[in-house]
């Protein structure tokens, strides 16, 4: 009898555990990636390496060419950028969120970001970018993304 107590009672624990909500996941992709923003307006590249994953699967395309085929490609563009920025100001315009499951999210960004170099040179980007976030360990990681800037259309 005490065995079949004990064999409800776990039943009964893991039967109660809530589902995540969509809602719920959304909202950490959301918070991660305004941390990103927050980082990189208030400390430039510095550490924006952290909010992408190291895993062997990650790559990040820039106007349709693999800028980064992996992470340390990645910390070495950063590494060779940072000294040549004075500034960064990024603005997200839209966001969009899709849950693919527990661990996968995908976002849409449309965005403007002015960048001031230190040789005095400034420009702005206004684009979108799109990005497959994983989520390792309770964190969730940008494993790949791709940004463009908006171009005009030919006829």
């Amino acid at each position: 009898m005490r065995t079949v107590l004990i064999i409800l009672i776990i039943f009964s624990f893991s039967c109660s555990k809530k589902p995540i909500s969509n809602t719920f996941i959304q909202q950490q992709v959301s918070e991660t990636f305004d941390a990103y923003v927050n980082q990189l307006n208030t400390q430039g590249l510095e550490g924006i390496d952290t909010f992408f994953s190291t895993d062997s699967l990650f790559y990040w395309v820039e106007d349709g060419v693999i800028q980064y085929e992996n992470h340390q490609a990645l910390q070495e563009g950063i590494a060779a950028f940072a000294p040549t920025v004075e500034s960064v100001h990024f603005q997200p315009l839209d966001k969009k969120i899709s849950v693919i499951d527990h661990n996968h999210a995908s976002m849409f960004i449309r965005y403007k970001q002015d960048l001031v170099l230190t040789s005095g040179f400034s420009f702005t980007l206004d684009g979108a970018i799109t990005i497959l976030l994983a989520q390792y360990d309770g964190e969730w990681k940008f494993l790949n993304g791709h940004s463009s800037v908006l171009k005009p259309r030919g006829n």
